[in-house]
Formats: structure tokens, sequence, C-alpha cells
């Protein structure tokens, strides 16, 4: 006789939940590690703009210009990178939220099978038991 969880389909399916949660939260962590190599390039950029704009002697008007855009151009999109930074942190704050209860439910349905499995296997010792009592009355009894 064998242990069968008679909610394993279910089990399955919380399982199934959390690998989804996992995955979700993993590619949403990469998203957001990709967003910050993005801004730490345009910072790199926007640090050797500076550095070109302060080693120049002579400027003229039309390359100050220049500087000038390309360092705006670069604040630009430091700032959308830095909206998107926020939406996906609160994406990663949700995933992240996601995957815990997804996990917290796996496990409670993992110990409930823990549980029934143990609870089965005492029965099935105790009726064991019980029978190789009564064999050993049985055997006792025809020696007498």
């Amino acid at each position: 006789m064998s242990f069968i969880f008679s909610f394993q389909k279910v089990l399955d399916v919380k399982e199934k939940e959390k690998e989804l949660a996992e995955q979700q939260f993993g590619s949403v962590k990469n998203k957001q590690l990709e967003l910050e190599l993005k801004m730490k390039g345009l910072e790199s950029e926007k640090d050797k703009a500076f550095h070109q704009y302060d080693h120049v002697n002579r400027k003229t008007v039309m390359e100050i210009m220049e500087f000038q855009q390309g360092i705006d151009h670069v604040n630009h999109q430091l700032k959308q990178l830095e909206i998107q930074s926020q939406l996906i942190e609160q994406e990663v704050e949700k995933q992240q939220q996601v995957l815990i209860e997804k996990s917290k439910e796996a496990k409670m349905w993992n110990q409930w099978k823990a549980k029934s499995k143990l609870a089965f296997e005492t029965m099935v010792n105790q009726k064991e038991q019980a029978m190789l009592d009564e064999m050993a009355v049985i055997r006792h009894s025809r020696r007498h």
C-alpha cells in the first residue's frame, strides 16, 4: 500500500505557479539590471562630454553649443531612464510580492502533503503492528 496525496493536482498547480512567479521575477530583475547598465553608460557619456568641454582651450560659440546640446540630450535620456527605472522598481516589488505569496502557498501544500504522508505511514505501521500482534497471539495460543 503506497501513499497517494489526494490533492496532488492542486499541489502541482501551486508548484507551477511558484515556478512561473520565479521566472517573471527573474525577468523583471534582468530588465532592471539592463536599465541600470544603460544609466551607467549614459553617466559615463555625460562625464566624458563634460571632460571634453573642460579641456578645450579655445572654444567657438558653435562648439560650446554642440557640447551643451550633447549634454542636454544625455540629461534628457537619463531622465527618461530614471522614469523607466521607477516603473521597473515598482514592477520588481509587485513580482516579489507575488513570488512570496506563491512560495507560501506551495510550502503550505507541501507541508500538508508531508503531514498527510506521516499520518498515512503511522496508520500503516499501526495496522502492521496489530497484525503482527495478532499473529504472535495465534502462535502463542497454538503452542499451548
